[in-house]
């Protein structure tokens, strides 16, 4: 690594050339402290402040975002162009705690789905990070090796000497920058080095980072939880000003039309109250100490996890910006003390997806509705074929995956793919009229476009069934993922063993694909179970019970069969408990979940169970890999 010698006095001259280049932000003076705004000159810059406001992270990642601009509900700026053009810049003066943060924050935008906006802007920006010569209030990053010196991800880092900086250089561009600077001497090191030192040592705030993971999920039920949940005002301040939280909502913002607008995202919260919100308002966390943990154990246990580096960096804006002064390290400290016998820590890994290439995986592509059939009073299956021969020809997904489907000025939702993955040209979804999408997809007919994103996912495990007795529970809706893997099976009957499909809903009238059920129990080998919670008011001559009733009739056993169940939260919750209880192991059974989605690859954070994303890691779950997490499933 290359080192130079800035003096002081040509700090002026060295920023007046960089300007000339590129368009220079930096920390300028904002009430007692700075915060991050465009210079044209070095006295401009305010660089004896402890820490900004915000992170740099707005200019990779705005606050409000435009993804897509629509015109009577078709795309007229393609996703990918849209936003304003980003000219070359420098962001100067970032601390290292902040460059960790945004290393942290390449990873979770470079994976699985690159995301372009973000590449879009970080690809133009160089980094000059200026290291802590002494400690912020509230900092702490020695726990974790983010500060108070940059050792990764910068271009230019300086080092204050006093009189003069010492430049370290990081990348080919940053050795640009440098061009005309004199070498460092090995006294500017060594000086450098000394003033590191003496803030290291200055910093008396700390977290024991090492095994902060387990230590995290030995403490799940750790009474301090109800104790923050107290203090905390869910208002969200603490993953606004955070360097590392990445959530995000997706909206429409439309005129009054109602069909012209953009499309957005904007920051979301973890701590608000609506965060977890689906259909049917129900919320997956009401309550604030779930939230507050939810968020803890993300910066401390999750995301190294899904991303192998602690999501915390020291900083302490959370602390700084708290109203009720809600700290994390007073928080770590009190989860040590009145802890019972530690158990071990169930710490679930997800696999690691590669890069998926795409040109833009905002983009949802036009599909025609080629047919509708109503299942019940509020549920049809849509047959959909996508405009684009090529796409169409090549549209591929497996039993259990997901699409986004759109409408512009209405929204985007997750839904599950009902029709059989052998189906080519036109796939189906089996979709219920419960929120603000699906209620308005029931105003369309055939001829009608919508938009498709996807597929999704990792689907149900149709090889591994292979050569073994599979049992279908479904309950209400949830036979909509189910079906594929129906199909499935009787397309290759001789791969499988016995299929058993246990089916309720509340009653006969909300039962779906009701036309179906005579032709599944012609197939080979095939046991079909019905109930209904109520049929009053029919001639229903099956069963009468919750689907749980239908075990005592069911003829596979456990041992060499493998259990797939959909269905409502509480419906699946009692049927694995039952399954279990018959002597399933938690191996056999495979789930799948819901969560709300704002993107569905892995980047909106809404859809987080634990250090699971159910867009990319499931929605179809192992049972064993998920019975532990910190948090319920159903």
């Amino acid at each position: 690594m290359k080192a130079f010698r800035l003096p002081a006095t040509d700090l002026a001259a060295f920023i007046e050339r960089l300007a000339g280049q590129y368009t220079i932000l930096g920390p300028v003076p904002r009430g007692p402290g700075a915060v991050f705004g465009e210079v044209k000159t070095a006295d401009q810059l305010k660089l004896d402040f402890g820490q900004t406001f915000y992170s740099p992270k707005k200019y990779f990642h705005p606050p409000v975002q435009t993804l897509i601009t629509f015109q009577d509900r078709q795309i007229v700026e393609k996703a990918g162009e849209a936003g304003e053009s980003i000219n070359p810049r420098i962001i100067f003066g970032v601390r290292p705690c902040d460059m960790n943060a945004l290393t942290n924050l390449d990873q979770v935008f470079g994976e699985a789905y690159p995301d372009p906006y973000y590449q879009r802007q970080r690809k133009n920006t160089l980094i000059v990070v200026l290291n802590c010569n002494k400690p912020c209030k509230y900092g702490y990053c020695t726990s974790f090796n983010t500060g108070p010196a940059a050792e990764k991800g910068y271009d230019l880092a300086l080092t204050d000497l006093g009189d003069a900086y010492l430049v370290e250089v990081g990348s080919e561009a940053g050795q640009a920058l440098a061009a005309g600077l004199t070498p460092a001497t090995e006294a500017d090191q060594t000086a450098a080095q000394q003033v590191i030192d003496s803030c290291r040592q200055s910093m008396t705030r700390r977290i024991e980072g090492e095994n902060l993971g387990d230590f995290m999920h030995q403490r799940v039920d750790h009474p301090h939880w109800q104790e923050l949940k107290e203090k905390c005002l869910a208002c969200g301040s603490c993953t606004h000003v955070c360097p590392t939280c990445f959530c995000f909502a997706v909206q429409d913002q439309t005129d009054l039309t109602l069909q012209n607008g953009v499309r957005e995202r904007v920051w979301d919260s973890c701590q608000y109250y609506q965060f977890s919100r689906v259909a049917l308002d129900h919320v997956f966390r009401p309550d604030r100490a779930a939230r507050i943990k939810q968020r803890l154990f993300h910066k401390f246990a999750y995301y190294e996890q899904q991303f192998d580096v602690v999501g915390c960096v020291g900083c302490g804006r959370c602390v700084s910006t708290c109203i009720v002064k809600i700290d994390p390290v007073e928080v770590v400290a009190a989860l040590q003390e009145g802890v019972p016998e530690q158990k071990p820590a169930q710490r679930f890994r997800p696999t690691r997806r590669g890069s998926c290439p795409s040109e833009n995986p905002y983009t949802p592509y036009p599909a025609v509705i080629k047919a509708i059939k109503q299942q019940t009073k509020d549920t049809a299956t849509y047959t959909l074929a996508f405009t684009d021969e090529q796409l169409r020809q090549e549209y591929r997904f497996d039993p259990g995956t997901f699409n986004m489907v759109s409408v512009f000025g209405v929204g985007e939702a997750p839904i599950s793919i009902s029709s059989g993955a052998d189906e080519k040209d036109c796939f189906e979804h089996t979709i219920r009229a419960v929120g603000n999408l699906t209620n308005f997809l029931t105003t369309l007919k055939v001829g009608d476009t919508v938009g498709i994103r996807g597929p999704y996912g990792y689907g149900w495990p149709v090889e591994e069934m292979k050569g073994k007795n599979v049992l279908v529970v479904a309950g209400g809706i949830g036979l909509a993922p189910l079906r594929p893997v129906l199909k499935h099976i009787i397309n290759r009957r001789p791969e499988y063993g016995k299929l058993e499909i246990l089916y309720g809903a509340r009653n006969p009238q909300e039962m779906l694909f009701t036309d179906e059920f005579s032709q599944w129990r012609t197939w080979p080998d095939t046991n079909l179970l019905l109930t209904v919670d109520s049929p009053a008011g029919t001639d229903w001559t099956e069963n009468v019970g919750v689907v749980t009733t239908l075990f005592n009739q069911m003829t596979v056993e456990p041992e060499n069969t493998i259990v797939v169940t959909c269905g409502p939260g509480i419906m699946m919750k009692f049927a694995v408990r039952d399954l279990l209880a018959r002597g399933f192991k938690p191996e056999q059974i495979f789930v799948s979940l819901e969560r709300r989605m704002s993107c569905g690859i892995k980047k909106c954070g809404n859809c987080q169970i634990g250090p699971l994303f159910v867009c990319q890691d499931g929605p179809v779950f192992r049972y064993s890999e998920v019975k532990d997490l910190p948090e319920d499933i159903f």
